[in-house]
């Protein structure tokens, strides 16, 4: 491996938008001693009705340009260009983030996979699964939208990392309201595995569409669906361009959506920092030898005061694991 920069992916306290809030934010992480930080457009209101607003953005711009830091963005999780039939909007929104990429000097923008064909149905909009045919024209619309995107992202100097999911209880409550059996959460939620993503790269085939790994996300999916989790990581291993990196103990919600409310039972992706769950990174790290790029540690805000040892400890297991690049040590 050849780590870039270890990177934070940024959790404001309290949900603070402001920018006041966003200054100190980078400033405590600068004083951490990261040199890379992942932002959500989602936080500032810089993209309405799927029009970017440039005097925000110049606003956040103005305050990136005090700081010594380099950026990557994690795009709108709601974001759906397989299964979200408003699909001009989506293709809109995900032009709007390509250009904030742009605006703020971001060279990557995580997009989670589409391939969830679940979330209007378990929210209501949609009254009926997803036909096999419906899934499968979903699945070749968002190729086909990433074959007109990437060269976009291309010219803005952007990989698209395509990110992979994780397993929640809700969806398998879906499954059960239509009689379904539980074992067919992989086809209407193939996210889960890698193998579905790395089908639609090798038909998007542009170098400026990849994989954002989530580790813990595979972990959870792992343990849940039953596939072998270091086996997974090596298919993936190919086709990574960007990797997530937290903890967990690889065990489904119990229904609660505030991880605040999971951490003492250790349920679902909790964002724990790397050794404070059942994740084997050792073994994780083998598995990704050819990987170049960069690291970004999904830590939640409430462990923002271990964040100094969180860094120190992921430059150690790098250098464990004979990780090379610049964030193996402690110089800058």
């Amino acid at each position: 491996m050849h780590i870039r920069d270890i990177g934070i992916g940024a959790e404001p306290p309290g949900f603070n938008s402001r920018l006041s809030a966003l200054e100190k934010m980078l400033d405590d992480y600068a004083g951490f001693g990261f040199r890379l930080v992942e932002l959500d457009p989602a936080w500032f209101g810089v993209i309405i009705a799927g029009e970017l607003r440039t005097p925000q953005v110049e606003r956040i711009v103005g305050v990136l340009r005090n700081f010594d830091l380099r950026y990557s963005v994690h795009g709108l999780e709601r974001l759906n260009l397989a299964y979200d039939p408003r699909h001009e909007l989506c293709r809109a929104i995900m032009l709007a983030q390509i250009e904030f990429c742009r605006r703020v000097g971001a060279h990557t923008l995580v997009y989670h996979s589409g391939l969830q064909a679940l979330g209007d149905v378990g929210r209501g909009v949609r009254l009926s699964l997803l036909t096999d045919e419906e899934l499968a024209e979903g699945a070749a619309r968002e190729v086909a939208a990433f074959k007109d995107i990437a060269p976009v992202a291309a010219d803005a100097g952007v990989t698209i990392g395509m990110e992979n999911g994780d397993p929640h209880l809700w969806e398998y409550t879906v499954l059960d309201k239509f009689n379904r059996p539980r074992a067919e959460l992989v086809k209407h939620h193939p996210r889960l595995r890698v193998g579905p993503i790395v089908r639609q790269l090798e038909a998007i085939d542009h170098p400026n569409a990849g994989m954002t790994l989530d580790i813990a996300h595979l972990h959870l999916a792992a343990r849940e669906i039953g596939f072998d989790y270091l086996d997974a990581v090596s298919e993936a291993a190919p086709w990574v361009r960007h990797l997530h990196v937290n903890d967990n103990f690889g065990i489904l919600d119990r229904g609660i959506d505030s991880e605040i409310d999971r951490w003492a039972f250790g349920e679902a992706d909790v964002h724990l920092p790397p050794g404070w769950g059942r994740i084997p990174y050792p073994d994780v790290f083998a598995r990704l030898p050819d990987y170049q790029g960069d690291l970004i540690l999904e830590i939640k805000a409430g462990f923002y005061d271990h964040l100094p040892e969180v860094l120190a400890d992921m430059r150690e297991r790098l250098a464990g694991s004979g990780a090379k690049g610049g964030e193996t040590s402690q110089s800058r």
